[in-house]
């Protein structure tokens, strides 16, 4: 098991994602088709996406990383040898650690979306 962090700059959430780490690149785009067939593509910009659940968060960190989410502050992601993989904002649409882990009631689990500017 890997642990991952995240960070604002000053301070530091260590965390073990699990296996389904996503990495993706999302396009902002439209299609439009004419009468006769032809096919036009518009493409407005892109962004980068990172998405993985984790388990075991104890309650300070749970509490720091909802208060990124509600603040949208700037993130980034840095992997086990410390460079940085990915740098963007909290993008869940609920907060981003919501649960329980059962039998625990001090331990926190639940989905980081990362997407960048």
């Amino acid at each position: 098991m890997s642990y991952w962090t995240l960070t604002d700059g000053t301070n530091v959430v260590s965390m073990a994602p699990h296996w389904g780490l996503e990495f993706d690149d999302k396009k902002v785009e439209t299609t439009h088709r004419t009468r006769d067939g032809s096919l036009f593509k518009y493409r407005w910009g892109g962004y980068k996406r990172t998405k993985f659940d984790i388990d075991f968060v104890n309650s300070s960190d749970a509490a720091r990383i909802n208060s990124w989410w509600m603040a949208n502050t700037p993130l980034k992601l840095v992997n086990p040898s410390s460079v940085v993989v990915h740098s963007g904002y909290l993008m869940n649409s609920s907060l981003p650690i919501n649960k329980y882990v059962e039998p625990y009631t001090d331990e926190f689990s639940g989905t980081i979306e990362l997407e960048s500017a």
